[in-house]
């Protein structure tokens, strides 16, 4: 499915169009493309976490992009510790930062082999695509959308949230935020 944002005032701007983001939320098996601005970038920022969603999306960029020239990113955003133990603790135990990170990038890097794998057997070559995993920042939203800005991306690419059943209508909120908040990009929700 692809939707396009149409010109919004301020307030409109804030929030995404109620048809867009309920087509997002019930949408649940089919991709959608959410088109702002004009694009005229081939690189494609893939945003992934260590589930299977994350995996799908991948999936979906190796179909659509393999016989092209774009350029992909793997990218990972670790949490930042501060997200859940206050920074008081964290200046007193400086051995938990570091441990946090050593388990962290242990968990996502399988994640990233498997999507590195998944590209490169869909035909794209090892020169299109790089891996890249960052010391993120408290909101993983920032962390992707800054990514993006700086090293001009013209495409997002996320898996939606695992969602359980009481939440079964709402995307996660990284999801939700990169939506919400990506100026003159093409953002790709997979689930």
């Amino acid at each position: 499915i692809l939707l396009t944002k149409r010109g919004r005032t301020e307030i409109k701007s804030f929030f995404m169009g109620k048809v867009s983001t309920r087509l997002v939320e019930y949408r649940r098996n089919n991709p959608v493309w959410i088109l702002e601005g004009g694009i005229d970038s081939k690189n494609v920022l893939v945003c992934v976490d260590n589930s299977e969603n994350a995996l799908r999306a991948v999936d979906h960029v190796s179909f659509m992009l393999s016989g092209t020239d774009c350029h992909i990113t793997i990218f990972h955003t670790m949490r930042h510790l501060s997200r859940f133990v206050p920074m008081q603790v964290l200046e007193e135990a400086e051995d938990l930062e570091k441990l946090w990170r050593n388990k962290a990038g242990k968990e996502i890097a399988p994640y990233i082999k498997k999507a590195m794998e998944t590209l490169l057997k869909a035909g794209l070559s090892e020169e299109q695509i790089t891996t890249k995993v960052t010391e993120g920042s408290r909101s993983a939203a920032d962390d992707i959308l800054q990514e993006a800005q700086d090293n001009n991306y013209g495409t997002i690419v996320l898996g939606r949230r695992g969602l359980s059943a009481v939440k079964e209508f709402f995307m996660g909120g990284v999801t939700t935020s990169v939506l919400n908040r990506a100026v003159s990009l093409a953002i790709w929700i997979v689930q």
